[in-house]
């Protein structure tokens, strides 16, 4: 039995137990919509599945949670329902404010280590996902300049989040949106000129809000490379073909640095696909069920009719279009590839615009469950204590190159899952560069590493251990025992990490196998000075730990070393 059914057969017990008990402990029937959630709780200590049933009934039925927590706590432990949980479940408790929490029995966490062994790279995956058809679309960053940290993190979240709902049996496809066309790609065009010229001996005004730094310089050399003077005092067409040059470079370089970074796309979207009929056919389409109106020679969409705090302008009184109106069209070419459900993921800057892309999506005829925009705070750069720059537009950044260059793709990659996606991120290079416990993702890379150690030597004695049977009933010390459990919630955690879309949840029980399994090895010999017996179920543990340390970097998209 997999660890999720496990939780799917926890589900239904307590749900019968509450039907046992509503006529005594609650005012009225439960309603067929309540559902019994059973989760990971966040603390270990608080056992392997949780529930906050009770405390969700107390509120509905103004009753004492914990009451009603030791209510069901006692129906759950009559002779029928205890039977059923024999097998799985070891102790109940009930902790204040209400919920209930159970911890597996030794007998079934040995199982799984079984499980673990058998099924070794397909271990924790899940079928919940159920061939659900997933655009994740991420990163995104316009063509105006090299990837930033900022997208560094954006780029680590998507990618990781991608893989994780690809394992629990979702079709996932990763789109890149390439904004170039518009106001910016413009401004691009004109900061290329302007270097392009002075390179020609020409002073021509670098604009206000024009993009810095020396890699404007380097495209402006390129051009006056290729092509000579034959841009000098180029116009509009021609400082249209600079812009376009000047993107395409650009985006050349963001492929590039997201190759290295492990991260890779299904398709990249250029806006200059979404045709000027395309958005003008979805503005119509709104317009035909009533949600675009004129009004100071502009047409606005009636977003306030799903929840939005204002309408807002989709073609302003000069006949332009705003940003909103190709999101939109953007939008429905998605659902018309037949995705099922879309994921955004956007930086900080772009909270307020949520609710009017949700709106849009709605107005369209689509659920608004069926998107998810997921915002990734913004990551701070720290050397020997100082914050080092961000500002794009005057050239004053670190590159996702220049970081990836200095403390490798593994390290940048999980230093910026570290954080839930809505905290704040510190990013300290000198740690970052540490092979030492200090360095997370060291610390977890070397547990694998150690691992594949004690497996190299153990395969000395292989012909010994191959004569004694495996029994995991000898794994009775605290460290072994807290790695047994631990290991059986993997499948709950990544389960966890696809319905919250957050990957960090994978970086946290990584962290915390990683610690266990170290101080395990401090305490404890896997083959020498140990039985043969009791020798090669150490063995088995270990080679457990070490399958689901590398499933879980595996889904992050960070590489197992042998050696360290």
């Amino acid at each position: 039995m997999r660890i999720t059914q496990a939780q799917e057969d926890l589900r239904g017990i307590i749900e019968e137990a509450l039907q046992e008990i509503r006529k005594n402990i609650l005012p009225k029937s439960l309603s067929e919509e309540f559902k019994v959630e059973v989760e990971v709780p966040r603390d270990r200590a608080h056992g392997d599945l949780t529930t906050n049933t009770a405390l969700r009934l107390a509120k509905k039925f103004s009753i004492n949670p914990v009451k009603l927590a030791e209510a069901i706590k006692v129906e759950l432990e009559k002779p029928a329902p205890k039977r059923r949980l024999a097998g799985m479940m070891d102790t109940i408790e009930v902790l204040p404010p209400g919920f209930l929490n159970f911890h597996f029995s030794r007998a079934y966490i040995r199982v799984t280590l079984e499980n673990i062994l058998r099924a070794k790279g397909e271990f924790g995956r899940a079928l919940s996902g159920r061939g659900t058809k997933i655009n994740v679309e991420f990163v995104s960053a316009n063509p105006t300049g090299p990837l930033t940290v900022a997208h560094g993190r954006q780029a680590a979240v998507g990618e990781a989040l991608s893989r994780i709902l690809e394992f629990c049996g979702h079709k996932v496809h990763k789109e890149y949106f390439i904004n170039d066309v518009g106001t910016q790609i413009e401004l691009l065009g004109k900061s290329i000129y302007s270097r392009y010229m002075a390179i020609n001996g020409r002073a021509v005004d670098f604009p206000e809000d024009g993009y810095h730094g020396e890699y404007i310089k380097e495209i402006a050399g390129e051009l006056n490379i290729k092509y000579g003077k034959k841009y000098v005092d180029a116009k509009a067409a021609g400082l249209s073909f600079i812009a376009q040059f000047g993107a395409e470079r650009i985006l050349e370089g963001i492929k590039s640095d997201l190759g290295k970074f492990g991260v890779s796309f299904d398709k990249w979207f250029s806006q200059k696909n979404l045709s000027q009929k395309s958005i003008m056919g979805t503005l119509k389409k709104l317009t035909d069920k009533g949600y675009i109106y004129k009004k100071d020679g502009a047409a606005w969409f009636k977003s306030t009719a799903f929840g939005d705090d204002k309408d807002r302008v989709v073609v302003k009184s000069d006949g332009v279009f705003t940003y909103l109106a190709p999101d939109i069209a953007y939008h429905l070419d998605k659902y018309r590839r037949k995705f099922q459900r879309l994921i955004d993921i956007w930086g900080p800057d772009h909270h307020g615009y949520i609710p009017r892309l949700k709106a849009s999506v709605e107005a369209l005829g689509y659920p608004a469950a069926s998107i998810s925009v997921l915002i990734v705070q913004l990551a701070t750069l720290y050397r020997g204590g100082e914050i080092l720059s961000m500002s794009t537009r005057k050239g004053e950044f670190i590159t996702l190159k220049e970081v990836m260059d200095e403390v490798g793709c593994d390290v940048t990659k999980f230093f910026f899952l570290m954080r839930k996606l809505d905290s704040h991120l510190d990013f300290d290079l000198e740690v970052a560069k540490k092979n030492s416990m200090d360095n997370p993702v060291y610390y977890i890379q070397y547990a694998h590493a150690r691992i594949a150690s004690i497996l190299r030597f153990s395969d000395k004695m292989k012909n010994e251990l191959e004569k004694v049977k495996l029994n995991t009933d000898l794994l009775v010390q605290p460290e072994e025992v807290l790695i047994l459990r631990t290991l059986s919630q993997f499948p709950l955690v990544v389960e966890a990490s696809a319905v919250t879309l957050e990957p960090y949840r994978i970086v946290e029980y990584l962290n915390e196998l990683a610690k266990m399994f170290h101080s395990f090895y401090t305490k404890h010999r896997v083959v020498l000075d140990s039985e043969l017996e009791l020798a090669r179920a150490r063995l088995a543990l270990v080679k457990g730990t070490k399958v689901v340390l590398a499933n879980g970097l595996n889904l992050l998209g960070v590489s197992l070393p042998e050696r360290m």
